[in-house]
């Protein structure tokens, strides 16, 4: 039977709920969202003390579905619903050098885990004794991630940022934790050592069981994550043809570009981008990947912020900070660290205020006298709006917009559908393939 204290929990995350749900039509997000955290925290904490693995269960499937979407929101760099305030801020965090390890969303990371602990869990309700030690398992994941919460949270403060998707895993990794220890006590055997003979697996199928259930899902959301930007298939000149079409001007470099790849490589790209754009962050790392794979080309990046400030085709400042966020680039190139400031700029797209490039300029490790003095060089400024006119004469109408050189002999061609598209282009020459003629210009092919 379910006794009062189980009773109150459950009773009070409903009104939590509620109240939330409240909040959430009256146009308060940031109090819906709280809310929510608490009524989470609370019928999860319910359940755990009506049955120590029915809590569990619940914990784990919450803690799934909300890494999941964080991992989906890394993925896609768009706008989160937590994204409620400068302090509440979870896209600045979720797209910060701390939300991935070894280049992998800790989301998904987190998601695979949980995972495991779901079935793990679903097993242990059903009674069956092949899983002894799945609590000791359970319980040391629980207890790694309990430790690298407080990491995470202790980055958030550096950030000057907080997410309360994060916040909320950070609860239940403490609900999972405390729920498990219990259990443990319950079979006689402490955490530690339950957890090495579990990690042995004498006479328990806990740990492959885990590992296959958390890898199931791990290894989905990944290829989720990598097939949102896979190359379109090519089977027909037909096909080829919605790839690329001809540029509406020249393309015109000045050698100040910032370049990866060798000097007079079969293959040249120029990438047009700016700093405040999404579609521009979520296509960096693809570009730089793309790079490194291919050593015969040569890719090279240009600015075309979309901001008055330093733009005279755009009507208003718009992407206010991405004007500075070009020179403070320019500027890092000057020291050797262009690539590696841009891609910290695109991972925080949200901080890039005055003190918000300062800030990633010091963790790119740039010599601060000499990055300062430089954001105030009318040559900086100049070069920024001469990659504005060469947009502007090669028919740039939004950002990114691509462009190649060596499909059609030394001319080039405006690339359609983004990174996959010039993968897609690429691949298909270097097979063989015969391109169709090329096709005319159209405005925002990018």
């Amino acid at each position: 039977m379910l006794n009062k204290a189980t009773i109150g929990l459950v009773v009070l995350g409903a009104m939590v709920a509620v109240s939330s749900g409240v909040a959430y039509s009256g146009g308060d997000n940031l109090s819906a969202l709280v809310l929510g955290v608490l009524s989470g925290w609370l019928v999860c904490a319910g359940a755990a003390v009506f049955h120590r693995w029915l809590g569990v269960l619940v914990s784990a499937v919450t803690a799934m579905v909300v890494s999941l979407y964080l991992g989906v929101q890394h993925a896609g760099l768009s706008d989160s619903i937590c994204s409620v305030s400068a302090t509440f801020d979870c896209d600045k965090v979720n797209t910060s050098t701390y939300s991935e390890l070894f280049g992998v969303p800790i989301a998904f990371l987190g998601s695979g885990f949980y995972a495991a602990v779901v079935l793990i869990a679903i097993l242990s309700i059903r009674g069956s004794g092949r899983y002894p030690r799945a609590s000791h398992l359970v319980g040391l994941g629980a207890l790694v991630s309990v430790v690298y919460s407080v990491f995470l949270a202790g980055a958030s403060m550096s950030l000057g940022a907080w997410c309360l998707f994060c916040i909320s895993l950070y609860g239940l990794n403490v609900v999972l934790l405390i729920s498990t220890i219990k259990l443990c006590r319950d079979s006689g055997v402490g955490l530690v050592p339950g957890a090495f003979e579990g990690l042995r697996g004498q006479n328990d199928r806990s740990f492959g069981t885990m590992v296959a259930g958390g890898m199931v899902v791990f290894i989905a959301a990944m290829w989720w994550n990598g097939g949102s930007g896979a190359p379109p298939a090519v089977q027909s000149a037909a096909d080829l043809g919605k790839l690329f079409q001809a540029t509406e001007g020249p393309v015109t470099l000045d050698g100040t570009e910032a370049a990866l790849g060798p000097v007079g490589a079969q293959y040249s790209v120029v990438e047009f981008a700016d700093f405040e754009c999404p579609s521009c962050a979520a296509s960096f790392p693809k570009l730089l990947k793309f790079a490194k794979e291919n050593p015969d080309i040569r890719v090279m990046f240009k600015h075309y912020p979309i901001s008055s400030i330093c733009n005279s085709e755009v009507e208003g400042e718009r992407h206010k900070n991405a004007c500075a966020a070009a020179m403070a680039a320019e500027c890092a190139g000057e020291q050797g660290q262009f690539w590696e400031l841009t891609r910290m700029m695109f991972m925080n797209q949200r901080d890039l205020d005055a003190d918000g490039r300062s800030f990633l300029a010091k963790q790119a490790g740039l010599d601060m006298g000499v990055f300062e003095s430089c954001l105030g060089r009318p040559d900086i400024d100049l070069g920024i709006r001469l990659d504005v006119k060469h947009a502007v004469s090669v028919g740039v109408h939004a950002t990114p917009s691509i462009y190649l050189k060596g499909a059609t002999g030394a001319g080039w061609v405006a690339i359609r559908g983004g990174v996959p598209g010039l993968t897609a282009l690429v691949g298909a020459i270097k097979e063989g393939r015969s391109l169709p003629p090329t096709p005319p210009a159209q405005a925002h092919a990018h």
